[in-house]
């Protein structure tokens, strides 16, 4: 359930979280080159979802998702940049144990980093307010292609599909022995 953003937890959630990133670009970001100048610190429409603060962080550096603990949460005892699968309504995500300078522990998922393709502020409000809602709405659900192992395979430089079994899923083609264009065009290269 989703409730409205004017609730207490998530206005003083949505506060807390400005001042404290508005304080780490003061102290820490002034002069790095990365930061977008016509961004500033934001938090955008923050809200309960499955029982935790969820909501988009806009800063001149990045774009993220942020999932506050809700009173049950140990967060605690998860190691700084570990990972966590997630399920959304939409779409599972990968969700990073953080903890931002002054407020403590959260999960964050990045969508934006660097700013570059933002021009302004509204661009930047406007895009996360449509990812969030997105997220949120189940309706917008489509169930991954590839599994998480055939990713995994893939980005290590694996085969998608293992040959054995792309051989044993095609239907053997017999092939003429001697192909001409006109054959190949008309689509009889079969044996007949």
């Amino acid at each position: 359930m989703t409730l409205a953003v004017q609730d207490p937890r998530t206005l003083d959630a949505s506060n807390q979280i400005e001042i404290c990133f508005n304080k780490i670009q003061r102290e820490n970001m002034e002069g790095i080159l990365l930061l977008n100048k016509d961004l500033e610190v934001e938090a955008v429409e923050f809200q309960i979802w499955d029982d935790h603060i969820v909501g988009m962080v806009v800063t001149p550096w990045f774009l993220n998702l942020v999932m506050l603990p809700n009173e049950n949460d140990n967060w605690e005892t998860q190691k700084l940049g570990e990972k966590e699968k997630h399920i959304f309504p939409s779409q599972d995500l990968i969700m990073m144990f953080n903890e931002i300078e002054g407020f403590g522990r959260c999960k964050t998922f990045s969508l934006c980093s660097p700013m570059n393709d933002f021009h302004n502020q509204e661009g930047a409000r406007i895009a996360g307010a449509l990812f969030l809602r997105d997220l949120l709405d189940e309706s917008k659900r489509v169930e991954p292609t590839y599994s998480e192992t055939q990713i995994a395979n893939y980005l290590e430089k694996e085969d998608m599909v293992h040959q054995e079994e792309l051989k044993e899923k095609m239907e053997p083609i017999e092939i003429k022995e001697e192909v001409n264009r006109r054959d190949l065009i008309r689509g009889t290269i079969r044996k007949t």
